[in-house]
Order: C-alpha cells, then sequence, then structure tokens
C-alpha cells in the first residue's frame, strides 16, 4: 500500500466547483474522485494558519508540542516499514513547521534561486531588525495597530514584499514524480503546493481569469488589503479573486498530472487532498489568513481514495487531524493513542476545536458543533450556523446561556483533547504550555 497526501496552501472550498463555484477552477479533483473517491462538504482545519495547522495534522493533535517524544504521522510509518517523503515549496516554512517534519526520511523544501541565493535585500534586513527590536513594546504596550500603521509609513509593504516566495506547482509535481520513481515500496509522500498563497496571480502560464496581474498592481494591491482592509473597493476585491482563482487552476494542471502519473504507475495508491486553511477576502473585515477562527479560513476542501473509501459525499463534519489515523489504517498501522483524530470513514459528527489569529494579542480559540460556532477571545462570539452560516450575526450577548455552555464544555475539550494534564503522569511543562494558551482558565466557570 501507498499513499500520498496533497494539501493545498490557502484553499477556500468554495472556489471549487465540486462545491457549487460558478467556476470550473479544479478539474483535478473530479479526476481523484471519479474512482470511487470520497468527497467531505463539512471539512476544517484546526487552525487558522500553516504554523499552527501543519504540525497538528502531521501529529494528529489538537495542540501538538513538538516534541521528539510526541509520535507523528511520518514517524509511526516509518517505524512500521514504510518509506516516507515530502515535498514542500516553501523554505520559510522550514522555521514554522520544522519541527513536525523531523520524522519524515527524506524533507525537501524547494526554492527557486531567485529566493534561496544570498541574503534578503538590504531593505528586508533593516527593516526585519527594527522590527525584532520593537516588536516586545509594541507587545506590552497594545499598540499593534497604530504601530502597523507607522510601519507602512516608514517601510510600505509595496518596498519590501516580494512575489518570489515559493516554488510554483510545476517543479513541484515534478519532484514528486522523481521522488516516487526513485523510491521503493511501500511509501508514504507528503505534497505540499503554495500557489494559491498570496500574494496572488503570480503563477506562470496559467489561463487567467479577468487581466493578467501586473506587478505593481498586485503588490500594491496586496499592500492596501493587508494595512489597510477597508480601503480595498468591490472592483478591487474581485481582482484579486480573479487572481486567486487564476492561480488555483494553475494548481489543478500540476495536481492533476500528479494525479494521472500515479494512475498510470501506482493504481492502488490511495490519495487524500485537502488545504492546511483558507483565505479572506474581507468577510470580516481583514484579508488572507490573519482572523480569528471563521470559517473562510478553517473550512477546507477534502477529498479521499483508497481502500476505505466508496464514491460518498459526507456531509458530517470531519478535522485535520483525523487524516493522520486514515492513513495509517491505509497502511494497515494502528494509530499510536496519542493521536486524536479519528479515520475518516468512522461515521459520527466531531466536534471541531481550532485556535489562532494574527490580529490578536491574545490566544483564540474556537469550538463548532451541534449548528453553533462559539469563539472564545477577549469579547467572545457566538453564532447560529443554521440561520448565519456567515457568521455576520454576533449573539453571544443575546444567547449568554448558549454562550456558557459552549465555554465550558471548550474548555473540557480543550483540556481532555490536546494535552493529557491529569494523573500521575501528567507533564508538567504542557499543563504550563496550556495555562500560557489560556486553556487552563480558573475563572472559566
Amino acid at each position: 500500500m501507498n499513499t500520498v497526501l496533497l494539501t493545498v496552501d490557502s484553499l477556500r472550498p468554495d472556489h471549487l466547483e465540486q462545491y457549487g463555484y460558478h467556476r470550473e477552477t479544479f478539474p483535478a479533483l473530479d479526476t481523484l474522485l471519479a474512482d470511487g473517491g470520497d468527497l467531505y462538504t463539512a471539512a476544517y482545519a484546526n487552525g487558522t494558519h500553516s504554523a499552527e495547522s501543519i504540525p497538528s495534522f502531521l501529529r494528529s493533535r489538537y495542540q501538538p508540542s513538538l516534541s521528539e517524544e510526541e509520535p507523528s504521522l511520518a514517524g509511526v510509518l516509518s517505524e512500521a516499514g514504510v518509506t516516507t517523503g515530502a515535498i514542500h515549496s516553501n523554505t520559510v516554512y522550514d522555521e514554522l513547521v520544522g519541527a513536525a517534519t523531523a520524522d519524515f526520511d527524506d524533507y525537501q523544501f524547494l526554492a527557486d534561486e531567485s529566493v534561496s541565493a544570498g541574503e534578503p535585500p538590504l531593505r528586508k534586513q533593516l527593516f526585519r531588525g527594527l522590527a525584532d527590536a520593537v516588536r516586545p513594546t509594541v507587545e506590552r504596550l497594545g499598540v499593534r495597530e497604530p504601530a502597523e500603521r507607522v510601519q507602512e509609513w516608514l517601510f510600505p509593504s509595496s518596498m519590501i514584499h516580494t512575489v518570489e516566495e515559493y516554488t510554483e506547482a510545476a517543479a513541484v509535481t515534478d519532484a514528486a514524480i522523481d521522488w516516487i520513481e526513485a523510491v521503493e515500496e511501500p511509501f508514504f509522500l507528503w505534497v505540499h503546493y503554495m500557489d494559491p498563497h498570496r500574494p496572488y496571480g503570480v503563477s506562470p502560464g496559467a489561463d487567467s481569469y479577468g487581466a493578467p496581474a501586473s506587478n505593481g498592481e498586485m503588490i500594491d494591491l496586496m499592500s492596501t488589503a493587508g494595512i489597510s482592509p477597508e480601503q480595498i473597493t468591490d472592483d478591487q476585491r474581485q481582482r484579486m479573486r480573479d487572481w486567486y482563482d487564476t492561480d488555483i487552476r494553475y494548481t489543478s494542471r500540476h495536481v492533476g498530472r500528479l494525479v494521472s502519473f500515479l494512475d498510470e504507475t501506482h493504481p492502488d495508491t490511495g490519495v487524500v487532498f485537502t488545504a492546511d486553511h483558507g483565505d479572506e477576502f474581507g468577510e470580516h473585515g481583514a484579508y488572507f489568513h490573519r482572523n480569528r477562527p471563521y470559517d473562510e479560513l478553517i473550512r477546507v476542501p477534502l477529498a479521499a481514495r483508497g481502500p476505505t473509501t466508496a464514491d460518498r459525499v459526507v456531509e458530517e463534519q470531519r478535522e485535520l487531524v483525523d487524516l493522520a489515523a486514515t492513513i495509517c489504517r491505509w497502511h494497515g498501522v494502528t494509530p499510536p493513542g496519542a493521536f486524536q483524530g479519528t479515520p475518516l470513514s468512522e461515521a459520527g459528527e466531531r466536534r471541531v476545536l481550532a485556535t489562532g489569529s494574527h490580529l490578536d494579542q491574545t490566544p483564540i480559540q474556537a469550538g463548532r458543533w451541534d449548528g453553533w460556532k462559539y469563539i472564545r477571545a477577549p469579547t467572545s462570539e457566538l453564532y447560529n450556523l443554521e440561520t448565519d452560516p456567515r457568521e455576520t450575526d454576533d449573539v453571544a450577548t443575546t444567547h449568554e446561556s448558549v454562550t456558557r455552555r459552549y465555554d465550558r464544555e471548550l474548555t473540557r475539550q480543550l483540556e481532555e483533547r490536546s494535552v493529557a494534564v491529569t494523573g500521575e503522569d501528567a507533564d508538567e511543562a504542557a499543563r504550563d504550555r496550556l495555562e500560557q494558551l489560556g486553556y487552563l482558565d480558573d475563572s472559566v466557570e
């Protein structure tokens, strides 16, 4: 048995035709589903950005500590005799998720020469040094927003922004095919594509939706969206959506090429396709993936084709922490008890937990189940998803009993499902970590 996990950075399901989108942006997914694959319509990441989401699904834990003692998908499979490999298209992620990938037998960060050669430009070094020096003071005083505006005045994003931030999908697929051709079976390969990640509209040779982006327009618009999102017009927002869709279509071309290669050379290979998180287009006042765990950030596409799939559309909630247990089962390996996910094929609604926000200076957690979304924050939020699926009407103050119930249950779920913190073998360091993140707040009733 071989398996391949395909992840696409910042990919929203509502921009795919399989989820009702008006554009045919990802025909490769139809190829994957054509031979008995399952499509999951309510799948959710457990973090709002890669630094939280990727470690959580590689370790099958809601809050992985990333210690060597904590089992990982790659480590468990390697011990069972499976050759494991990973191909990633952005070297920056080595700093973000490197500890979570240490157990792979072969891990390749791809980088264009234009990205990896030498030191960053002097202006970037100057900006980063200044930012590192003043960040502690900014955090302590709670003046991040005005500080960001001063930064934009002194060092405009258009001045320090670069468009060559990742290796394009064509090269990633080439590397994946080369790896598969050279490796012995059985194998597990994780391939991560970056193309839909901002900056949008830079994928080479893509079939464009709308007019292609020039570097100047793209950089200026990315800067405005990041620093002053309220200034983005409807036309500008649509321009970014067009570029984003163009990058998605380009990615589909090369994901499809990899899936076709597998079908021709390794037809029994199990394949899982998903994203690490979504992206924002101003739905809650921000762009990219900085905000709280709203659905535009944590809802992800998810499709699987393997030994336990049967041409189904699954509407029950699933989580990315379920991936590791699923892939282990496909290889005939029993998932370790430390894995907190459940194989995707096992029926039953999941209680989704998610964390993260770049806009908040305090830990943010969210729970999504039984038709409600609760976001615990300095000013907590509650949404009735049955009547308000876009999360626009915060009812936390008008449904105080529901808010209190979800707050208590979220605390219990985080204690039970993130790190074991009770009993004689409790890890004191892990408990300290939970307290620092706000998970063990004794003031919660």
